[in-house]
C-alpha cells in the first residue's frame, strides 16, 4: 500500500498566523487610537456570501449575497458578478427587502440560472442574460424547487422538490393545501422520528427531478416536463442529496438515507447512480455496507466515483473514509486510508487525476488535494475555514474562506502547496476596516488521558499586557465538531473581545480535528473527559498569564456546550455567571424525545438497559441540581427538535426552585440556532447584558 504524504508550508498571505497566547507578541496589536469596536448591530448588517459558480470560460464568478437591514427589519438575497482579474463586483439582480435570489449556476458564458420567487407561487427557476440584462422565468410551479445543477451534455437541469407519492409538483402543492384545510389538524405517526431539526415529518418526500432545457433566442427555456428519476425505487421513497450529473449527462449520482423501521437509531445510507431520464430504478453502489454516507462525486472522465463512507451505523460521528469506485468493473477501494480525520466536500480535478477535499485539522479546516496515483496529499490553504471551492485550472482553485477576523470571502489559491492567495471579493472590506478583530493565538496543555489538547485565545480591544481583563470561556457544541479559526454569526468570539473580554476556547476531547480516537473518547464520557480538559486548560492558562482577572470569569455554551454549562453548574462555583443555550439538562429525557435517537444512545447510554441507564444518569446534569448556585441565563427556542424545548425549560425550573438568580429567553420561531437577524440582536443584547452585570462591564445593548 502507498501511504499518503502530506505536503505543507507555513506561508499564507492575508491571514494572521496563530502565535503563543501565553506570551503574546506585542507587534500584533495596533495603535489603539485607530481602532473602533465591532458590535452586534454591525455584524448583523454585513454582506453574507452564499453559493457561487465559475463561468465555463473561467473569467467570471457569479455569487449570491444576503444582507439584513436593521431599519427595514428585512433580509434580502441578490446576485452579483465579479471578474477574476478585477475585484469590483456588479449587481446582477436588485437588492430589496425580502428579495430571495439564490443558487446561481452558469448555463453558458452569457446565461445564468438561479432560484427565486419574484411573484411566482413558489420558489422557481429564473434565468438572466449578461448581454441583454434580461431576466426570464423558466418554470412556474406551485411547489418549491431547490438545489439546481446543470448538465451541458444533456441540456438538463436537475433539482429536488418535495412531492407526495405518485404526484408531480403542482399536484403535491394542491394536496398540501387540501390537507391544511381539513377540519381536523391531527397527524398520525406509526414510526419515529416524528420530527427532524425544526420540521414535523410529513408524507411528502424530497425527490430528484431532471428537466430538459435549451437556449432559445438567447433565453433559457424548459423544453419538457420534469421527470422523477427515483420514482421507480421499490420502497418507502429515497430523498436524494449531493447529486451530480455524469460527464455525458446520461446519469446522476447521489446519496441518501435508506428508509427502514430502524431509521431513527441506525444510520444506513446509500451511494446511488440513476439514469437521467428516469427509465430505471436507481442502482446502489455501496451494497453490503452499513453506515452514513456524507458526499459523492464523479470524475470528469466518467471512470471513477468517489464517496465518503462510514462503517458504523450506530455512530453517526464515525470516521469518513474515501471510497473510490471503478465504473468499468464495479470494484472499489479505500483511498488515503491513513488520513486521521474525516474529509468532506470531495470533488475531482478536471483531469480526473486528483481529488480535492476539506478536512478539520487542529484549529483550521483547510482544503487539500490528493493525487490518485501516489496518494500524496497537499494542503492548499493555511489558517482559516474553507466553506466551498471550485477548481479554476490545474494550478488554481477558487475558494470561499473565513477566519475569526473576516467572514466568508472568495479567493484564488495555488495548488502547489505554497498557499499563495489572491482576494477576489471585497464586499465587506470597507465595513470591517478600522474595527477590532483579534488575532487567533493558541496554547497546548496536557488534558484528559494525559493527551495534548489545543486551546484558542482572542484578545480584548485596547489590550495591554500590564492590565487585567475579564474572561469569557466559550464552549463549543457538537460535541464532535471542533472550534475552527472561522467566522460565525451566532458565536463570534470577537463580539466578546470588543466588549473587553479575553476569550478562551478549548477544543476538548470529542472534537473531530485531532484524530478519530480523540473524537470517540467522549462516548459515554460526556461529563468526564471534556470537563477535565476545560477545567485543566483554564487552570493552566490562568497560571501562565498575568492579563486575566481570574475572579472575573463567565462561561457560555450552546448545544453540547449548553450541556456542559449545565454540568459546570453542578460541579464548580468558579464562574461569576453562566449562559446556557439549547443545552441538554436530562440525558434520559433527551434520549426519549430527540429527533436523533441513535446519537443519544451511543453518546450518553441506552436508558432502558441497566448499564446504559447508569452511564446516562451519571453524566446527566439533572443528577446534580442540588449543587446549582451560579447565576445563569437559559435560552431555548421552541422549534428546536434536536434538543427539545423541555430541556431548557427544565433547567430554568431547576434554577428557580433552587433560588438561583436566573432568566429565561425563548424564541417561538427559531430552531436549535437563532437565525433571524432581529432575534440575533435580541439574543446578543441579553447575553452581553447578563455577563456584563456579573463582571462589572458595560456592554452593548439594543436601544430601549
Amino acid at each position: 500500500m502507498i501511504l499518503p504524504k502530506i505536503i505543507s508550508t507555513l506561508s499564507f498571505l492575508g491571514v494572521l498566523v496563530a502565535g503563543d497566547a501565553l506570551k503574546p507578541d506585542q507587534n500584533i496589536f495596533p495603535d489603539w487610537s485607530t481602532v473602533k469596536q465591532f458590535t452586534p448591530d454591525q455584524q448583523a448588517e454585513l454582506n453574507r456570501l452564499g453559493s457561487f459558480d465559475v463561468s465555463p470560460n473561467k473569467k467570471n464568478i457569479v455569487f449570491s449575497q444576503s444582507k439584513y437591514s436593521i431599519k427595514d427589519n428585512a433580509f434580502s438575497r441578490s446576485l452579483k458578478l465579479v471578474t477574476l482579474n478585477n475585484s469590483t463586483s456588479i449587481d446582477l439582480t436588485e437588492y430589496g427587502p425580502d428579495n430571495s435570489d439564490s443558487n446561481p449556476i452558469w448555463i453558458n458564458d452569457d446565461v445564468i440560472a438561479f432560484l427565486s420567487v419574484r411573484g411566482s407561487p413558489a420558489q422557481n427557476i429564473f434565468a438572466l442574460s449578461l448581454s441583454s440584462n434580461a431576466i426570464t422565468q423558466v418554470t412556474n410551479y406551485t411547489n418549491d424547487i431547490s438545489g439546481i445543477v446543470y448538465s451541458s451534455a444533456a441540456n438538463m437541469i436537475a433539482f429536488t422538490s418535495s412531492v407526495y407519492p405518485g404526484m408531480g409538483l403542482d399536484e403535491s402543492a394542491a394536496e398540501r393545501d387540501r390537507i391544511a384545510n381539513l377540519p381536523s389538524s391531527g397527524v398520525i405517526y406509526e414510526q419515529i422520528p416524528v420530527s427532524f431539526w425544526d420540521t414535523w415529518m410529513t408524507p411528502d418526500k424530497a425527490q430528484l427531478f431532471t428537466m430538459p432545457v435549451d437556449i432559445v433566442k438567447g433565453n433559457l427555456q424548459k423544453t419538457g416536463e420534469p421527470v422523477n428519476v427515483v420514482d421507480k425505487y421499490k420502497g418507502k421513497g429515497l430523498e436524494p442529496s449531493n447529486y451530480n450529473f455524469s460527464p455525458d449527462g446520461k446519469s446522476l449520482v447521489f446519496i441518501c438515507q435508506i428508509p427502514s423501521t430502524k431509521i431513527a437509531w441506525l444510520e444506513i445510507d446509500g451511494a446511488y447512480s440513476t439514469l437521467a431520464d428516469g427509465s430505471a430504478a436507481p442502482t446502489q453502489l455501496n451494497t453490503g455496507v452499513e453506515g452514513e454516507v456524507d458526499g459523492i462525486a464523479i470524475s470528469p472522465d466518467g471512470t471513477k466515483i468517489a464517496w465518503l463512507q462510514q462503517f458504523d451505523p450506530k455512530n453517526t460521528n464515525a470516521q469518513d473514509r474515501v471510497i473510490l469506485y471503478n465504473v468499468a468493473d464495479g470494484t472499489n477501494s479505500t483511498f488515503i486510508s491513513d488520513f486521521i480525520n474525516s474529509p468532506s466536500m470531495i470533488k475531482f480535478s478536471a483531469d480526473s487525476k486528483s481529488l480535492y477535499f476539506v478536512a478539520p485539522v487542529e484549529k483550521d479546516e483547510p482544503l487539500y488535494k490528493a493525487d490518485l496515483a501516489t496518494q500524496q496529499i497537499t494542503r492548499l490553504t493555511g489558517d482559516g475555514t474553507v466553506s466551498n471551492f471550485i477548481e479554476l485550472s490545474s494550478s488554481q482553485v477558487v475558494v470561499s474562506l473565513n477566519t475569526f477576523q473576516h467572514p466568508d470571502t472568495i479567493y484564488t489559491i495555488s495548488t502547489d502547496g505554497k498557499k499563495t492567495m489572491t482576494q477576489v471579493t471585497v464586499e465587506n472590506d470597507s465595513l470591517l476596516n478600522g474595527l477590532w478583530f483579534s488575532p487567533t493565538d493558541t496554547f497546548w496543555f496536557t488534558g484528559a488521558m494525559n493527551q495534548s489538547v489545543q486551546a484558542l485565545v482572542l484578545y480584548p480591544i485596547g489590550f495591554d499586557m500590564t492590565k487585567k481583563y475579564p474572561l469569557a470561556f466559550i464552549i463549543h457544541g457538537g460535541p464532535h465538531s471542533s472550534w475552527n479559526d472561522g467566522w460565525t454569526y451566532r458565536w463570534n468570539g470577537n463580539i466578546y473581545t470588543n466588549q473587553g473580554y479575553v476569550v478562551v476556547i478549548i477544543n476538548f476531547h470529542g472534537g473531530n480535528a485531532y484524530g478519530q480516537p480523540f473524537s470517540d473518547s467522549i462516548l459515554g464520557n460526556w461529563g468526564t473527559h471534556p470537563y477535565y480538559d476545560l477545567m485543566t486548560g483554564l487552570d493552566y492558562f490562568l497560571a501562565n498569564v498575568d492579563y486575566v482577572d481570574e475572579k472575573n470569569t463567565v462561561a457560555l455554551g450552546a448545544s453540547y456546550g449548553g450541556y456542559m454549562i449545565n454540568w459546570i453548574q453542578g460541579h464548580t462555583t468558579r464562574f461569576n455567571a453562566l449562559v446556557m443555550h439549547d443545552g441538554i439538562f436530562d440525558n434520559i429525557g433527551m434520549t426519549y424525545s430527540t429527533d436523533i435517537l441513535g446519537f443519544s444512545m451511543i453518546e450518553t447510554g441506552i436508558p432502558w438497559t441497566p448499564e446504559g441507564r447508569a452511564v446516562s444518569l451519571f453524566n446527566s446534569p439533572e443528577s446534580y441540581v442540588a449543587n446549582w448556585c451560579t447565576p445563569m441565563y437559559v435560552i431555548h427556542s421552541q422549534r428546536d427538535y434536536r434538543v427539545p424545548f423541555s430541556q431548557g425549560l427544565s433547567a430554568f425550573t431547576a434554577l428557580q426552585v433552587m433560588g438561583v438568580p436566573s432568566k429565561f429567553l425563548t424564541f417561538p420561531d427559531e430552531n436549535h440556532w437563532v437565525l433571524k437577524p432581529g432575534n440575533s440582536l435580541k439574543w446578543h443584547s441579553e447575553v452581553l447584558g447578563w455577563i456584563g452585570k456579573y463582571t462589572n462591564v458595560t456592554t452593548w445593548s439594543l436601544p430601549s
